[in-house]
Order: structure tokens, then sequence, then C-alpha cells
């Protein structure tokens, strides 16, 4: 049962997050802790601000280069990234949509702890979810589906009508 899931995911997510790789995808999934730079190459594809075929440190360095992580030091792409850390970098990319919702999101343009705080109140990130952790690829990958699916536009995601 849970290949059967995970199927379903990795068919979801690879019609959501355009041409990735399916290797890519499947290596993220079979995450115990997500790295900067697995989140980072998510980012950089799903925003069209590389191809699927760059490396996770062409993808650090863009989002660098774009503002988009959660502070101005160097990482490394096998760094463990904590849940808060994922919600910044996840926000950067429907961060409009996201300041619509929350003044102290807006008011503090996106930092990482109302980014944080912003998903758990639109029920993406779980009420009991430590900030400082890390997580697992599925959950990195639902998170991301989450999003899609709370932020992003009805051309951005396929629908997943299943009939019995």
């Amino acid at each position: 049962m849970r290949k059967f899931i995970i199927s379903l995911l990795v068919m979801f997510l690879g019609s959501c997050i355009y041409a990735q790789s399916a290797d890519v995808v499947t290596n993220i999934l079979n995450t115990d802790q997500v790295t900067y730079g697995q989140i980072c190459y998510l980012s950089a594809v799903r925003q069209n601000l590389m191809e699927d075929t760059k490396s996770y440190d062409d993808a650090i360095a863009i989002l660098s280069k774009e503002k988009q992580l959660p502070f101005a030091g160097i990482v490394s792409e096998n760094q463990i990234i904590s849940l808060k850390e994922i919600a910044y970098i996840y926000s950067k990319i429907w961060d409009n949509q996201i300041s619509s919702r929350g003044l102290m999101y807006k008011l503090t343009k996106g930092s990482p702890r109302y980014a944080f705080k912003q998903l758990k109140a639109d029920g993406i990130i779980m009420n009991n979810s430590d900030p400082f952790k890390g997580i697992d690829g599925f959950e990195a990958l639902g998170i991301l589906t989450s999003c899609m699916l709370e932020y992003g536009t009805s051309e951005e995601c396929m629908t997943m009508d299943l009939e019995f």
C-alpha cells in the first residue's frame, strides 16, 4: 500500500514540478533528512530559475543570488535544513499569495519565522511541528505539494479526481 501511495505522489509531483528528473524526486523521497541542495533544487526548478539538469550547488547559488535563502551565509548542498528554513524557501515561490494572507509575514518581508508561522496558520505544516527539526524527503515533497494546492493557480497543477 505504501508503494502505491508513493507512486501516486511521484506521478503527481512529476506533473506539478514540470520536467524534473524522476531520479531526483526518487532520491528526495528516499532521504531521511532533506538537505539545502534538495530543497533549493525543487524551488529553483519550480520557479523556472534553472533547468532540471543543473546540480544542487547551482540551485543554491541561484537562490542565493535571488536572495531567497534564509540567511546570507554559505551553505553546503549536503547540509541538513530545518523545517523553518524549508518554509522560508517554499514561501518565496508564492510570496505574493502568502503576503496577502499574513500581516506579520508581509511586515517582516517574509522572515523565516513568519513564513513558518504562516504555513502553520494555512494548515500546510502541522501545529505541533518543531521549526528546528529536519524532515524526511516524503514530508518535504508533501509540504511542497500542499503549497502548490493552496497557493498555486489552477494551471499550475493537475487535479486528481479519483473515481471508485
